[in-house]
Parts: structure tokens; sequence; C-alpha cells
């Protein structure tokens, strides 16, 4: 399991399709399309996950998996470390959509001034108190 995040659009009836997933991989020649990803284990252990419409992203970083589930409509990556968010909001913006964390947290440009401020900063209470001042 894990946390994952999504590349999704605001409206439930306006998903990302198959077609434009293939066709922006296409279009961004760091991406291949896979249909299973493998990662070693150790001892000469494999693990090979099957990733239909699968994208692998390989960039000086390293090689991470991009899955578009056809039925949500929305492209997910498991336990993403920054430099992915960055390259999740890029392909967001290219899709006219939006990175959402599996708790409904919006990450977007202010996540990348400050990727370890309160992703949930948009939730402050009525009376104009951050999230964490709750004894004012």
């Amino acid at each position: 399991m894990g946390y994952e995040l999504h590349i999704k659009r605001d409206e439930e009836t306006h998903k990302i399709h198959k077609k434009e997933w293939l066709d922006y991989m296409e279009s961004d020649s760091e991406f291949n399309r896979i249909e299973r990803f493998s990662a070693a284990l150790g001892d000469d252990e494999l693990l090979t996950v099957s990733t239909p419409n699968g994208g692998l992203w390989k960039s000086d970083k390293g090689a991470v998996p991009f899955t578009l589930s056809e039925e949500y409509g929305e492209i997910t990556v498991k336990h993403p470390e920054h430099w992915v968010i960055e390259k999740m909001l890029s392909i967001a913006k290219h899709l006219n959509a939006v990175v959402i964390g599996d708790d409904g947290e919006l990450y977007d440009e202010n996540y990348l001034k400050d990727p370890f401020g309160n992703p949930f900063e948009n939730e402050r209470s009525e009376n104009g108190k951050k999230w964490w001042q709750f004894w004012k």
C-alpha cells in the first residue's frame, strides 16, 4: 500500500483519458511506456508489478513508474519524493489537472517554494488561525 499522489482533474466528469496520457508520454522524451515494473529486493530477488497504462520516467535521479487508472481518470505515483512531485506538477499543468494526496491535500507551486511546510495550509479555521494554533 503506502502513500500516493494523484494527477487528476477537479471535475469528476472530466477524467484524464488513456489517449491523453499516451500522447503525453509520447511527447516527453524522458518517458517510456511500460506494462510492468521490476525492482531488485536484494539477495537476487526481483519484484515485478503489473502497471497497465504505465509510464516510466527516467531522470538523472532515478526511474519512477507512473500509472493511469482508467476507472478514476487519474495518474498515480507511490511514495514520490520532492523531485518527483515537481515532475508531477509539470505533467498536471500540461494536462490541465492538479496534484492531490491520498488525504485530499493539494500540491501546487506553493509546495515547491516550501516543501516542508504544511500541505494543509489552505485549511484555516474561520477565525483566521493557522491549523496548528488550536489553543488561541
